[in-house]
């Protein structure tokens, strides 16, 4: 649902990350690059953001009954 506020593998903080690194990847900059620039090195951090999903929007839509 939401970006883990730390990587599960390494426990590096990621969360602050997530915004400018969907936004950069919305204009069309090179995913690895924008990883890169971000100070993501680890193979756990990235493939927590490449394998996220934000689904926060499609939850919202639901009332809890």
């Amino acid at each position: 649902m939401i970006i883990p506020i730390r990587c599960w593998s390494c426990g590096k903080p990621i969360a602050h990350l997530w915004e400018e690194y969907k936004e950069r990847a919305k204009k069309g900059e090179d995913k690895k690059k924008v990883l890169d620039e971000l100070g993501l090195e680890r193979y756990c951090c990235r493939a927590t953001f490449m394998g996220h999903v934000d689904l926060i929007d499609i939850a919202a839509e639901f009332k809890k009954v």
